[in-house]
C-alpha cells in the first residue's frame, strides 16, 4: 500500500536492499573463481555458466537501480567484515546502464545453459536473455538502433511470433458467448522466468494468495479497468475482409457478454465464495499449481479443500519483445513498422504491402527480415491488437489507424488561377508530421504494454522510459499515475518530483 500511494517508510521490507546485494556478491565469487580458459574439443566449456551469471548480476543490478535511483557498484566478492565496511561508489542508472552494456555486449552470442527440463519447465527459461537485457538497457539509454538490433536479433534467433492462439474472440456478432484463450499466453509465451519448486511445502510466490483472494491486497486500478473498458472493439468473421459490428471493451481485461455473463481474462468482476462481487486479478492463476485436500488458511477462495500456489513468475514473454522492438523502430523514424507490429502483424505480405507499412521505412535498415513469416502459414504472425481487439482490427480505416499529420501550405493552381492547399515538402513541415507519427504510435504501444503484459511489474518502467522518449521525465509519467488518485492534481504535483519515483536510501 505504501508503495502504491509513493509513501514508503524506512521500515518497509521493500526498501532492504541486502538481498539484491546477496545475489550480486554471489556472482562475484563465482565468476571469480570460475576458469573459462577450460577447453574441451575446442569448446570454451565454462563460458555459457560464466555469460549466465554475468546476465544474472547484470539483471539484479538493473533492478536494484531502476528501484532505488542508484546502486553501489561492487565487482569483486566481499568475504570479510572490513570488505564489507569498505566504501563503494554509488553510481546513477545512466551510468550504470553504460558499464553493463560494455561488460555483457562481448558475450552476447554465448549459447544458454541448458540441462533439460527441470521440474517441468525448460532449464533454458531459468535463465536471463542476453541480448533482451541489451535491448532493455539500450532502450533506456535511448540508444534506439542498437535496442532495435538485439530485440530483432533475439526473435530471428528463436523465430518468436505472436500467434493468434491467444487472441479473445467474440463467437460471433451477438455478442453471446466468449472464447478465451489470453489467460494462457502468461506461461505459453514465457521465455525466461523464476520457476518455484512443484512441492507445495516449498517456498512461493504469493501473488494468488495476494490477488485472487475474498480480501484482496492486490487490485487492479479503477482508471485502468476504465482504459480498457473504453477501447474500440472491431468484430470480424474469420477470415472476412469486412468488419461487421463494433463494440467497446479490450477483451484482454475482462469480456462481457450481451446476457450479462463476464468472462474473466487478465482481471475480472467475480464472486469468489460468499463474498459480494469484486473485481481481481485473475491472471495469476494462469501459472498456478493447484492440489486437492489442502488450503491455505489465508484465503479461503477454494473452499478450504483445494490449494492453488504460483509456480512461476515471467520476466520476459513474446509480447515483450514484440513491443520493445515496435518502441525502439518507431523512435528511429520508423512509424508505420511499429504500428504494424500492433495492428497487422510482421509479415513477408504485410511489410510489402505500401499500404500497412511505408517502403522508405525499410530502406537499408537491415532488422526487419521477416521473409520467415508468411501469411499463409496456420502459425501466422499476428499483431498484438488482434488479441484483445477483435479480427476486424486489421480492417479498419479510421479509428485504429496512424492519422495524417501532413501539413499543408497555400498555392496558385496554374490552371485556373485559384489557391489551393498542397502538402508542404519543408524540411521543418516534413520532421513535425512525422514527430507527430511517432508519439501516435507511442501512445499506442503505451496501451498495448498495459493490456499485453499487465501486472507482470513493468509500467512503471516502461512509463519511465517513454518519458525519457519524450524527454518529459518525470512530467509524463505524472499525468499517468495521478490518474489512479482521487486528487488528481494534488497526486501530480507530488510526483512530478524525481526524487519521489525512487525508493529512499537512507
Amino acid at each position: 500500500k505504501q508503495l502504491s500511494q509513493f509513501n514508503v517508510d524506512k521500515e518497509n521490507s521493500f526498501t532492504l536492499r541486502r538481498d539484491y546485494y546477496n545475489v550480486i556478491n554471489n556472482c562475484n565469487f563465482a565468476l571469480e573463481r570460475m576458469d573459462t580458459s577450460i577447453v574441451v574439443f575446442q569448446d570454451q566449456v565454462m563460458m555459457p555458466e560464466f555469460a549466465a551469471i554475468k546476465a544474472i548480476r547484470a539483471w539484479t543490478y538493473w533492478q536494484l537501480a531502476l528501484a532505488f535511483g542508484k546502486v553501489h557498484w561492487v565487482e569483486k566478492p566481499i568475504l570479510s567484515l572490513e570488505e564489507s565496511m569498505a566504501e563503494y561508489p554509488l553510481i546513477e542508472c545512466d551510468v550504470l546502464a553504460e558499464k553493463l552494456i560494455d561488460d555483457l555486449k562481448p558475450l552476447a552470442e554465448v549459447r544458454t545453459p541448458s540441462y533439460g527440463m527441470i521440474d517441468g519447465y525448460q532449464s533454458t527459461q531459468m535463465f536471463i536473455p542476453m541480448q533482451l537485457l541489451l535491448g532493455d538497457l539500450y532502450l533506456y539509454l535511448n540508444r534506439y538502433d542498437e535496442a532495435a538490433a538485439c530485440y530483432y536479433a533475439y526473435i530471428y534467433k528463436h523465430r518468436l511470433r505472436l500467434t493468434r492462439e491467444y487472441a479473445n474472440n467474440y463467437v460471433s456478432n451477438t455478442r453471446q458467448d466468449v472464447n478465451i484463450n489470453h489467460p494462457n499466453t502468461y506461461i505459453g509465451e514465457m521465455l525466461s522466468g523464476f520457476v518455484y519448486n512443484s512441492d507445495a511445502r516449498e517456498y512461493h510466490p504469493q501473488l494468488i494468495r495476494l490477488s485472487y483472494n475474498p480480501v484482496p491486497s492486490l487490485a487492479p486500478s479503477s482508471n485502468y479497468m476504465e482504459t480498457m473498458e473504453d477501447r474500440m472493439h472491431f468484430y470480424a468473421e474469420e477470415g472476412a475482409l469486412t468488419i461487421s459490428a463494433y463494440f467497446k471493451g479490450d477483451l484482454r481485461g475482462q469480456s462481457v457478454a450481451s446476457g450479462g455473463t463476464i468472462y474473466p481474462s487478465t482481471y475480472g468482476t467475480i464472486s469468489i465464495g460468499a463474498t459480494e462481487k469484486n473485481t481481481y486479478i485473475t491472471k495469476y492463476m494462469a501459472a498456478a499449481q493447484t492440489i486437492d485436500g489442502a488450503y491455505d488458511p489465508q484465503n479461503k477462495v477454494f473452499q478450504n479443500d483445494r490449494l492453488a500456489y504460483t509456480r512461476v513468475v515471467p520476466l520476459y514473454r513474446t509480447p515483450h519483445v514484440y513491443l520493445r522492438y515496435a518502441e525502439a523502430v518507431n523512435r528511429l523514424g520508423k512509424p508505420s513498422l511499429a504500428f504494424a507490429v500492433l495492428k497487422y502483424g510482421l509479415t513477408s505480405e504485410n511489410l510489402a504491402d505500401v499500404q500497412k507499412v511505408n517502403p522508405a521505412e525499410l530502406e537499408n535498415f537491415f532488422f526487419a527480415d521477416f521473409s520467415w513469416v508468411h501469411n499463409s502459414e496456420a502459425n501466422t504472425n499476428v499483431g498484438t491488437a488482434l488479441r484483445g481487439l477483435g479480427r476486424g482490427v486489421a480492417l479498419d480505416r479510421d479509428n485504429f489507424a496512424i492519422p495524417d499529420f501532413t501539413r499543408y501550405v497555400s498555392s496558385i493552381d496554374e490552371s485556373s488561377g485559384d489557391s489551393i492547399s498542397i502538402p508542404s515538402t519543408e524540411p521543418l513541415h516534413l520532421a513535425e508530421a512525422l514527430n507527430d507519427s511517432i508519439r501516435f504510435v507511442e501512445d499506442c504501444i503505451v496501451d498495448e504494454l498495459a493490456a499485453e503484459t499487465a501486472f507482470e511489474g513493468n509500467r512503471f518502467f516502461d512509463l519511465l522510459r517513454i518519458a525519457r522518449h519524450r524527454n518529459e521525465y518525470p512530467a509524463y509519467m505524472a499525468d499517468k499515475v495521478s490518474l489512479r488518485f482521487a486528487d488528481v492534481d494534488a497526486m501530480r504535483q507530488y510526483l512530478i518530483r524525481p526524487s519521489a519515483w525512487y525508493l529512499k536510501i537512507e
